[in-house]
């Protein structure tokens, strides 16, 4: 039994990594749009000071220097009574062009004839030079920005490239002129990372990739490590445990492989009757499809271990590649089971669960490996899959947030894994030793 000192410590580091993971997302501001000082957002700044301002358009264009900093030249058209009340009032039209906007520094503002409000604003840090003399700007994520990003708050904002560069990597969405030099964007409802390079520079694309993979890489390395490293950890420690638990209590029920590949059909088969049976009550919510597919998947192993020339090549790779085949039976069939249980289109957790499937069929030639006394190789066989399955899932960019409890959450999925895996660890255990004895 782990000592109290030994209790202690740990929740104190798992109190500590959650408080630093919870943090940033508790004291973050709230979201605001890309363009503070645009729109309804200009609107409400305005009100707060007393002004009740309707914006009928509002346009924005940033231009970018080659040291990262941009020049803002918001236009907001004003109904009247506020437009004029603005354009008399330098002192208030101050007042709300300083707050409109965050981070900046606001240069001048002025109201024209015909009600528009101009405003310009620096931003010191727009973007960072990089790689090959590549600038990478983050503003048009929520990640790397500044702030928690709610839209673009502009009608149709345009960034002009520093002279001399021209628009590499652009944000999802935007339109870029034909000699790349500006990129505009009427709406902002997928975040993404903007590059300027070297106009006419052959490897511009190629800089642009090593810069975005100088910010991003660490922050990915270091979720992978959480999200999937760690549930990693734990699955193989369970199934090291497994493993360790069937060799030492030496189950061997002295089947041959076509007894084996039998007993696989009827599994499969009785997972998808049991499945279609419960569906009607949904006690299996969104897991319905999946299981399906590993039954179908399951049961084609079985048969395919039926034929006499399959069972006369039994090797680690050979049961690898009939596993797979299963594999690509299960999603198959999971997909396209997806209409009987009432369901279009595939949902985020029946992906989760299609990936874990990689997982689950990879006991098998884990058992074969272990049967043949290569545990190693067993072990390294279902951590590759379970491994593949979370990566499946995809790593977020920034911070990870609440991203310990979804290691939490993985490392569940990793012991209910490994519960449903152990048969199919226990028939390939069982087609390994039967190999083994011809």
């Amino acid at each position: 039994m782990p000592s109290s000192r030994f209790v202690a410590v740990a929740c104190l580091v798992i109190f500590a990594v959650t408080t630093l993971a919870v943090a940033p997302a508790v004291g973050a501001p709230p979201p605001r749009p890309l363009c503070d000082a645009c729109g309804e957002s200009f609107a409400e700044t305005a009100g707060a000071h007393g002004v009740e301002a309707t914006v009928v358009e509002s346009t924005a264009t940033v231009q970018v220097a080659r040291n990262g900093t941009a020049t803002w030249t918001v236009r907001n058209t004003l109904r009247e009574p506020a437009a004029e009340r603005l354009r008399a009032n330098e002192s208030l039209r101050t007042a709300i062009a300083d707050r409109a906007m965050w981070d900046v520094t606001l240069l001048g503002s002025n109201v024209s004839s015909d009600g528009v409000l101009t405003l310009r604003y620096r931003e010191p840090d727009f973007a960072e030079p990089s790689a090959g003399g590549t600038l990478r700007s983050g503003a048009f994520t929520e990640s790397h920005g500044y702030r928690s990003l709610d839209g673009l708050g502009a009608d149709r904002l345009t960034v002009v490239a520093p002279d001399g560069m021209t628009v590499e990597r652009t944000v999802p969405g935007a339109t870029v002129s034909p000699d790349r030099t500006r990129m505009t964007l009427t709406d902002l409802d997928r975040y993404g990372f903007l590059t300027f390079t070297e106009r006419g520079d052959p490897l511009g694309a190629v800089w642009s990739t090593v810069a975005l993979l100088a910010l991003l890489g660490p922050v990915a390395a270091l979720n992978a490590a959480v999200l999937i490293g760690l549930p990693t950890a734990v699955f193989g420690t369970v199934v090291a445990a497994l493993c360790g638990a069937v060799s030492w209590l030496d189950f061997d029920f002295g089947a041959s492989t076509e007894q084996v590949g039998t007993a696989l059909g009827g599994l499969g088969v009785l997972t998808v009757l049991a499945t279609v049976a419960t569906a009607p009550v949904s006690f299996l919510g969104t897991a319905d499809a999946p299981l399906v597919g590993a039954g179908v998947g399951i049961a084609a192993v079985g048969a395919t271990l039926s034929v006499s020339a399959v069972r006369d090549r039994l090797s680690y790779r050979t049961v690898l590649a009939l596993a797979g085949a299963g594999l690509v039976a299960a999603v198959g069939t999971a997909v396209v089971a997806l209409p009987v249980f009432q369901q279009s289109g595939l949902l985020r957790s029946q992906r989760v669960f299609l990936g874990l499937l990689v997982a689950l069929f990879a006991f098998l030639p884990a058992g074969y490996a272990l049967g043949r006394n290569r545990h190693r190789l067993a072990l390294a066989t279902v951590s590759v899959g379970f491994a593949a399955a979370l990566f499946q899932q995809g790593l977020p960019i920034g911070p990870l947030g609440l991203g310990i409890l979804l290691a939490l959450v993985n490392g569940i999925y990793g012991v209910v894994v490994v519960a449903c895996g152990t048969p199919l660890l226990l028939a390939g255990r069982a087609i390994g030793r039967a190999d083994g004895r011809t």
